[in-house]
């Protein structure tokens, strides 16, 4: 089953007037962040199930993670908390899709610290992982945006969001000539003690 057919028909209705501005294709090249630069979803690849590493240490067997690993990804301070989702998910949006190539490094531990759960640790991973930062930075890769729309999900999309950004990126070499367009993330927020953060930030397009 894919992905668009568990949403809703309201959440459906926002992407497809998210692809509604695409009318040039914009070339995939590698991009930072944890996506392509493609007006249109990216194809999934296919995976196939295999089992779990017995050599796993015991207290992560069975999909679970030591007590105090699962509350540092919850520890966030209350500064960086939004006083609703929405305001939450537009913070975390307009993070990312505003930055420079030089900034990148700085700009996913600005994320981490303003999520929590698997977002945290995607934008923890992207930061260690540094790998198309030079030549990003070579090429002199920006990238400017805004919010278009934030939807909530209903029934039983109840607790999704779905987040439509309008994205331009700026550079040289095959970032060159980019046209601007919409992009659609999938995403959730955790309620915690003195506010709202982001836990699952998704981008499919």
């Amino acid at each position: 089953m894919s992905w668009a057919a568990c949403l809703s028909p309201a959440l459906l209705a926002v992407l497809v007037l998210a692809g509604c501005g695409a009318s040039h294709p914009r070339a995939v090249v590698t991009a930072p962040l944890g996506r392509s630069f493609s007006a249109t979803p990216a194809k999934r690849a296919l995976v196939t199930a295999a089992p779990a590493p017995t050599g796993d240490p015991p207290p992560e067997r069975g999909g679970t993670i030591a007590p105090a690993a699962a509350a540092a990804q919850l520890a966030v301070t209350p500064s960086a908390l939004a006083t609703s989702p929405t305001l939450a998910l537009r913070r975390y949006a307009l993070a990312y899709v505003n930055w420079s190539a030089s900034c990148l490094p700085a700009r996913e531990h600005e994320l981490a610290a303003i999520a929590v759960g698997p977002a945290r640790l995607a934008a923890q991973q992207t930061a260690a992982a540094a790998g198309g930062a030079a030549a990003l930075a070579a090429h002199h890769v920006a990238n400017h945006g805004s919010v278009v729309a934030i939807a909530p999900g209903q029934g039983a999309d109840r607790g999704r969001w779905v987040i439509v950004t309008e994205e331009q990126t700026t550079g040289g070499g095959p970032y060159a000539g980019l046209p601007p367009g919409p992009h659609v993330t999938l995403a959730e927020v955790a309620r915690l003690r003195g506010g709202w953060a982001v836990s699952v930030w998704q981008p499919i397009s």
